[in-house]
């Protein structure tokens, strides 16, 4: 890959401080993009820019703190990129989580659906004028668990019957309808919108509270692919004439492959970015 494919453009890669979103930033960096490292923990991004810039020292990054189980968090990331740049040529929403037991965030939320689909919604919307300026790519980082999901529209936060795979699956199944619905829409406007498949990746999404789920993690690490491997599609859809060309699509391998028939369901498409809507609007309560 030419080293300068990226020069002028600007990129926001959010959970950029380790896993897929490091080597996503690190890759993307090295090709002349500027690169902003949308993150929760200051002493995690400022320690991953370090790194990046040991090995690079031209790379051009910069920190913006998201937490995106706020959505105040998000508004106030979002206000400072619009205040900072007048474009945004590519947003990569990388960062997510898996929780074991239930949690809900401060704004009423599962913790799993907030972070995993209705933060990056909302961030996604509120970027659409600096995507607009710069005819961008919004990169949606999904997953083949998608197959094993449903929209549980009747209990989206799901107050019955909480498992963290079944949590999970939802969530990542909910950004493949998000990235459908995003890409009618802006069909015209000259954004893109597609989705990946990383691969079965070892990363810090899982969590690890107890000596057997460490003990998990580590044998699961054995079979699980690099997060360089995972990156991968990120990085070939965020800088190669594909990703300007298609939108709507779903990614496996730095190829086009179809997600399961849930995905391709424009009825739930149109149903969860209305419910979304809802959800984000300032004082909305009504979190069934």
């Amino acid at each position: 890959m030419n080293a300068s494919v990226m020069k002028g453009r600007t990129v926001l890669i959010t959970g950029a401080n380790s896993g897929i979103g490091k080597v996503t930033a690190r890759a993307l960096a090295g090709m002349g993009a500027h690169v902003i490292l949308a993150c929760r923990r200051r002493e995690a991004a400022e320690a991953a820019i370090e790194e990046i810039r040991a090995e690079q020292p031209e790379a051009s990054l910069e920190f913006v703190q998201l937490d995106l189980a706020s959505l105040g968090s998000v508004r106030a990331a979002a206000a400072m990129v619009r205040d900072r740049h007048p474009k945004l040529d590519v947003l990569v929403n990388n960062a997510g989580v898996a929780n074991m037991s239930r949690r809900v965030t401060a704004d009423g939320f599962e913790q799993t659906f907030q972070v995993n689909h209705l933060g990056p919604f909302l961030l996604t919307r509120l970027l659409l004028p600096l995507l607009k300026e710069a005819r961008g790519r919004v990169i949606n980082v999904a997953s083949d668990m998608h197959k094993y999901g449903r929209m549980h529209f009747g209990d989206l936060q799901l107050k019955k019957g909480y498992w963290v795979m079944k949590a999970y699956a939802q969530s990542k199944l909910a950004n493949i309808l998000f990235t459908r619905a995003l890409a009618q829409r802006l069909r015209d406007r000259g954004i893109t919108v597609n989705c990946v498949h990383p691969g079965a990746v070892a990363t810090g999404i899982w969590p690890e509270n107890t000596w057997y789920q460490r003990l998990f993690s580590r044998l699961l690490a054995k079979f699980l692919l690099s997060p360089e491997d995972g990156a991968r599609t990120s990085i070939w859809l965020a800088s190669n004439e594909t990703g300007a060309r298609v939108t709507g699509g779903y990614f496996a391998r730095c190829r086009e492959v179809a997600p399961a028939k849930a995905a391709r369901d424009d009825r739930a498409a149109e149903q969860l970015w209305r419910l979304s809507e809802q959800f984000v609007a300032p004082g909305e309560q009504d979190h069934a």
